[in-house]
């Protein structure tokens, strides 16, 4: 008799947990029931580096969640012409939404007019046309961080530990992208009303090159107590650190990078960089398909461009930014 009971109630456990696991598969399948299935298009400067493919798992994630198709698009190395190139495809594949990057509006508003033309609506993530709202190239909505602020925040990180540096310099990776100009501007403004030398140096993608380049600057300009670096990878801050360990400085200078890298991490663990400055890519990717699904529905979009940063890593949170790179690859 208690055989009977123990396998009357083992079948009714398994029979719950089949009815329970359908029910969860078909309420999954319902969630998109009704839903138009738009193509949401992704022709940004995304570029086979970290970061991006944060925002691409962003996207990929905000595009299921939202019940949208999705379309992502990247180059192997940066370049505004190539960008221009996807863009001007996308447009012939006629998206519901296309998302870009402002990265050259000069360059880029005959596409980007063309588009509007054409009836497709754009949202811009991670640059943002710095121009007024009523004179910027014409998309909705941009996600992004301020990229000026992002720049002030890192030179106050500076500041906090040294109120009174000699010379900071901004080592540009990518000359003319109009984002990092504006970072290395307000670095450099904010040293300057601090009494400190400032400079932005261009020292392109080419890490042997780039290396050279920063040895030099060191032995040219030895009152060097501060960098700014736009990319948290090896296009400027492992390079830097390369450099600084082989000479020496890695601990005299105050060291600040924009965007999360395992490197960065490390080295603020380890007192060879004071900060990192965030923009929180992953919501680059995911928003901009919660605001179609939103505006392909209803025709309503938030009043105002939303801000994903300046955020700032540093020993105080650490450990915690350390979890969401590790485990969830969110970089």
């Amino acid at each position: 008799m208690a055989n009977i009971s123990v396998r009357l109630m083992t079948t009714g456990i398994l029979a719950a947990a089949a009815a329970t696991l359908a029910a969860g598969t078909s309420l999954a399948a319902d969630r998109c029931e009704g839903k138009k299935p738009y193509l949401i298009y992704y022709a940004t400067h995304a570029i086979a580096e970290p970061v991006w493919a944060t925002v691409k798992k962003g996207a990929e994630q905000g595009a299921d969640d939202n019940c949208l198709k999705i379309k992502w698009t990247q180059d192997d190395k940066f370049s505004i012409e190539t960008t221009i190139n996807r863009m001007e495809t996308a447009i012939t594949e006629k998206p519901d939404m296309l998302v870009i990057t402002a990265t050259d509006p000069t360059a880029m508003r005959p596409t980007i007019e063309k588009a509007k033309a054409a009836g497709i609506p754009m949202i811009a993530i991670n640059v943002l046309d710095p121009a007024p709202k009523d004179q910027r190239v014409p998309y909705l909505i941009g996600i992004g961080a301020d990229l000026y602020q992002s720049g002030v925040a890192a030179a106050e990180q500076v500041l906090k530990v040294n109120p009174h540096p000699k010379r900071g310099v901004v080592p540009n990776h990518v000359p003319g992208h109009v984002g990092l100009e504006q970072m290395a501007k307000g670095f450099t403004d904010t040293l300057a009303k601090a009494g400190a030398q400032t400079e932005v140096i261009a020292i392109g993608t080419d890490v042997s090159q780039s290396s050279a380049m920063l040895s030099n600057y060191f032995l040219a300009h030895p009152d060097t107590d501060a960098v700014f670096c736009m990319n948290s990878g090896p296009f400027c801050f492992e390079t830097l650190l390369d450099v600084e360990r082989r000479e020496n400085l890695s601990k005299s200078v105050s060291n600040v990078t924009f965007d999360v890298s395992p490197a960065l991490l490390d080295a603020i663990a380890s007192g060879e960089a004071i900060a990192g400055i965030d923009q929180l890519m992953y919501l680059q990717g995911y928003l901009p398909a919660v605001i179609a699904r939103t505006y392909l529905d209803y025709g309503m979009m938030p009043g105002a461009d939303i801000s994903t940063g300046p955020a700032i890593i540093d020993k105080s949170n650490l450990d915690k930014v350390k979890f969401r790179l590790m485990e969830g690859g969110l970089n």
